[in-house]
């Protein structure tokens, strides 16, 4: 089990990843929105939000369930890591030629996306990084630090290259092309960091390898696909609905929130494999650590929302000017998100992919996407920008309270002591490693 010095240690380093992961482009967005204007700012964020479906299919849960795999017995086992390294990466680049083909022909099929193809095809880079840079690998051995370096040097280099080179609102598409860079740039950097400190050897997976390793991820990827889709399709919808005049209003607070949200994420991410070990050792040791964890995030997700809802006028006037102020009102709207997100990353991750409870997960997250993608329409065609931000918030609301009537109903009260003694902790599995 990794020692509280490593615990700490990759707390830290996540930290200070996530500060790089948000800084930098804190700073580069007031000179980003200022140059692009709304219009070019929105075309250009609906142009990710598109491409960011497809970095989810590649995803394909493969960040959850390798990590998972690697935390639970892959780490010790020279092997073992080996075949889930490779067997996830070939997997990835399998479905990584199959988003660039379905990309490719959305674009050209869409007349609206044909009109800036592109764009979209400077930050299809994106795709290419994401497959390619392993987080999950420096995650799941809990050598986070090297991560940090990779992205944090990318991260910077785009920063800067943001600032000398978009001048006019024209350059929108070289803009896309630099932000869609900083993975590529990273995984660049990693692949030195993966075969020397690392060291994971070769495994050429074999079909089985690679079947076994979807299968693992497949659970995951539901679990998890009506709750992206439906927090992810806003953006999308509101373009569709109401214009990228919208799309820019909404993203500019959009990018604000989630920088406060990213507060938690170090929290969230360094205890993941961590739970995962004590779960594999001691379900109830492992129920004790995410108490604490659901105490820790709700004590600070809350002022963070509070602080988010008074602040956003001034936040939105010092970081987008007054062309902006729009955006205020849809910040006023999502400040609830944190203390949501921080509900679902504990109720969910934390405590529902830990005990195996996958098809739960899938169901509660299904419900919610039926429910707010219509609700996302309407409100995004009456109210714009701020319908943007109400479905947001209501999607979220949804999903963490099917999350809560579920563990209520199994009797995993990870927001109280009691109980313990009867909880339905199931039979102890090795993801991957069967």
């Amino acid at each position: 089990m990794a020692t509280p010095r490593i615990l700490l240690e990759n707390i830290l380093s996540l930290t200070l990843l996530q500060a790089i992961n948000y800084i930098a482009p804190l700073i580069t967005l007031p000179y980003l929105v200022r140059v692009l204007q709304p219009s070019q700012f929105g075309l250009l964020s609906f142009a990710q939000s598109i491409v960011i479906y497809f970095d989810f299919f590649i995803d394909f849960g493969f960040n959850l369930s390798a990590t998972r795999a690697i935390a639970a017995s892959g780490r010790n086992d020279g092997k073992a890591m080996a075949r889930i390294f490779w067997s996830t990466i070939f997997a990835k680049l399998l479905f990584l030629c199959i988003s660039a083909t379905a990309l490719a022909f959305l674009v050209e099929c869409v007349p609206k996306l044909h009109a800036s193809r592109m764009l979209f095809a400077v930050t299809s880079l994106y795709l290419i990084g994401t497959t390619l840079f392993p987080t999950w690998l420096f995650q799941g051995v809990e050598k986070m630090k090297l991560a940090v370096g990779a992205l944090g040097i990318a991260r910077l280099l785009a920063a800067g290259s943001l600032i000398l080179a978009v001048k006019h609102p024209a350059d929108y598409v070289l803009a896309g092309a630099i932000q869609a860079s900083v993975e590529l740039v990273a995984s660049f950097l990693a692949v030195p960091l993966i075969f020397r400190w690392v060291k994971v050897s070769w495994h050429r997976p074999s079909i089985s390898d690679l079947v076994a390793c979807i299968a693992d991820a497949w659970p995951v990827f539901l679990s998890s696909s009506s709750l992206f889709l439906s927090l992810s399709s806003t953006t999308a919808i509101l373009g569709l609905m109401a214009g990228q005049t919208e799309v820019g209003y909404y993203s500019a607070a959009d990018k604000l929130i989630k920088a406060c949200v990213a507060i938690l994420n170090p929290l969230n991410q360094a205890l993941y494999p961590h739970i995962v070990l004590r779960r594999f050792r001691s379900p109830v040791s492992a129920l004790q650590m995410i108490r604490k964890c659901f105490a820790v995030l709700v004590g600070l997700s809350i002022p963070i929302s509070i602080g988010t809802a008074i602040a956003a006028r001034p936040f939105c006037r010092f970081f987008f000017g007054s062309s902006f102020d729009r955006s205020a009102m849809v910040l006023q709207c999502l400040s609830p998100l944190p203390f949501l997100f921080a509900l679902i990353s504990v109720l969910g991750t934390q405590t529902m992919l830990v005990f195996n409870m996958e098809a739960e997960l899938a169901k509660v997250t299904l419900a919610g996407g039926i429910i707010s993608i219509p609700a996302a329409m309407l409100l995004c065609y009456t109210w714009g920008a701020v319908g943007a931000a109400v479905s947001s918030v209501f999607m979220a609301t949804i999903v963490a309270g099917g999350m809560f009537w579920v563990l209520q109903a199994k009797g995993l009260h990870v927001w109280k002591s009691s109980g313990a003694s009867s909880l339905p902790l199931g039979p102890i599995t090795q993801l991957g490693m069967e």
